[in-house]
Formats: C-alpha cells, structure tokens, sequence
C-alpha cells in the first residue's frame, strides 16, 4: 500500500466520522434549545418574583420581628415571620434549612455554614447557564462545517438540491447555535448579580437575626424596641466580620492594630 493510499483510507474515516457526527450533533441542538427555553421561563420567573416582592424594608422588619418572637418564646411565630421572604428560590430553600436547624439541633454554626453551602449552590445554579455559553455557538459551528463537505461535494457534481439541502441546515443549525448562547450569556450575567444579591441578603438576615444590635441604637424605628434584649452573635459570625474588616483595611494600604492576644509576645 503505497503513501497515496493510506492517505485517502485517512481522509475517508475522518469523512465518514464528521458525517455520522451530523445527527448527534442536531438533536444535541434541539435538546439545548429545549433547555434554554426552559431556562429563560425559571428565568422570567425570578424576575418577576423579585421585582413583585423583594424589599430591603420588608426584609427588615420581618426578621426584627422574627427576633423579638424568639426572644419572647414564640418560636412558630418567629419561623412563620421568616417564610415571609419568599422573593428568591435561594432565599427560600435556606430559610428553610435555617428554620430545620432551629428546630432540632440549634447548632450555633450552623448557619454559618449554611450560607456558605448557598454561595456555591448558587455557583451551580450559574453553571447550568454559563456551559450553554460555550456549548451552544460549539454546536452551531459543528453543524455547519459538518454538511459543509456534502455541499461541496454536490456542487462539485452539479446537484444542486443537495448543496442546498446541505445549505440550509449548516445555516439554520448556526443560528440556533448562537440564539443558545445569546440568551444563556444574558441569563448567566443577570443570575450572577441576582444570587449575590442574595447572599448578601441572607448575610444581613444573619446579622440582624442572630447578631448584636449596636447599629439600631441611633433613633430609628426599631431601635427602642430592639435595644432592650439582643441575642448574642455566634463566635463564627463575629470571627468573619473581624477576617473582612481586616482584609478591607489591608486592601487600601492602611495599618491594622491586631487585638493584644494577637500581638507577638517580645523577649
């Protein structure tokens, strides 16, 4: 078998392999159509929960409440206050693990850790979006170039109805590509802002739930009726609000004084 031979044996497999791979590669298409438009309905929906419910006030209020029914042993009032929130699936769910813990064990770290789970439950929620990002437009070029050879081919033949047959899939399998990745890079940035806007929320919740209530002595509406009995604030809680204050301070070039206990003993 000479030289010539076994490259086009070489050239015929790697044809044969791109043709078998049109058929896969279309209904892989269909299938991540079908997931976007699912996932733009979720989408519009979180919108549409979030623009009709969220509100820093009513966030407030309720979990102030939610406190001062602790406080006063009302723990199903309290639970019933924090359901509430109901303006985000990620708030949602870990208001719910977060009242599951209150109601059995009442581990002090807990929900500490709890919010940390959420921040990467939200990276996974990013994930279904930001792989159609790349998948999608992957698609589209695969199913263009794959009937691109039948195409030449016909055209080389002169039959025309398969370099058009060929065509008009490689195109429309190209614009299906990029609407998929369109529309999975506008969800993916929108959730990115929308879950860390979350996690902030649920920190604050945190704060204003299981934290000490110094900031609400300053006149406000709250403030006389709060500042008579606090909870005090979990080691955890207190121990991350002391890392990032630190880490602000080192991050503008200023000086930390470190806590006594902290300091380097001298001989």
């Amino acid at each position: 078998m000479d030289n010539g031979q076994l490259a086009h044996d070489i050239q015929q497999v790697i044809f044969a392999t791109a043709k078998i791979l049109l058929y896969p590669v279309l209904v892989t298409a269909i299938g991540c159509l079908v997931w976007m438009l699912i996932e733009l309905g979720v989408f519009l929906y979180e919108v549409y929960l979030r623009v009709r419910y969220r509100d820093l006030e009513t966030l407030e209020s309720s979990t102030l409440r939610a406190r001062e029914a602790f406080l006063a042993g009302q723990p199903r009032k309290a639970y019933r206050l924090l359901q509430e929130n109901t303006y985000s699936i990620v708030v949602v769910r870990f208001l719910y693990d977060l009242i599951r813990n209150y109601q059995t064990r009442r581990l002090a770290v807990k929900p500490l850790k709890l919010l940390q789970e959420y921040e990467f439950y939200t990276v996974k929620r990013l994930e279904r979006t930001r792989i159609l990002v790349r998948v999608g437009p992957m698609l589209g070029l695969m199913g263009t170039l794959i009937p691109l050879a039948p195409a030449l081919e016909g055209l080389a033949k002169g039959n025309t109805q398969q370099l058009s047959d060929n065509l008009r899939i490689a195109f429309s399998v190209t614009v299906i590509g990029l609407l998929i990745g369109g529309l999975a890079f506008m969800i993916s940035v929108f959730r990115d802002r929308f879950y860390s806007q979350d996690i902030s929320d649920l920190e604050y919740l945190l704060e204003l739930l299981e934290g000490s209530d110094e900031r609400l002595k300053t006149g406000g509406r709250g403030s006389a009726r709060c500042g008579r009995r606090r909870l005090p604030a979990p080691r955890s809680l207190a121990k991350r609000r002391r890392l990032s204050q630190a880490t602000r301070y080192l991050s503008r070039g200023r000086r930390l004084s470190l806590p006594a206990r902290w300091r380097p003993r001298r001989r």
